[in-house]
């Protein structure tokens, strides 16, 4: 008997980039700029306070 639902799936590339994010400065919480709808955000894990700078992550 063979089992057919072990084979492995086509691995696919994932694609990076450079994207502008808010980061806390007092723990490691931040948010992709396009999710936050306020000037000035403030860390919801730790109510620090946030600033934005370039993180390179996976956008797809």
């Amino acid at each position: 008997m063979s089992y057919f639902n072990n084979r492995r799936k086509p691995s696919s590339e994932h694609v990076y980039a450079d994207t502008v994010i808010w980061q806390c400065s007092n723990c490691k919480c931040w948010s992709r700029i396009e999710f936050v709808h306020v000037d000035e955000p403030s860390c919801p894990m730790c109510k620090g306070t946030m600033h934005q700078e370039a993180k390179f992550i996976r956008v797809e």
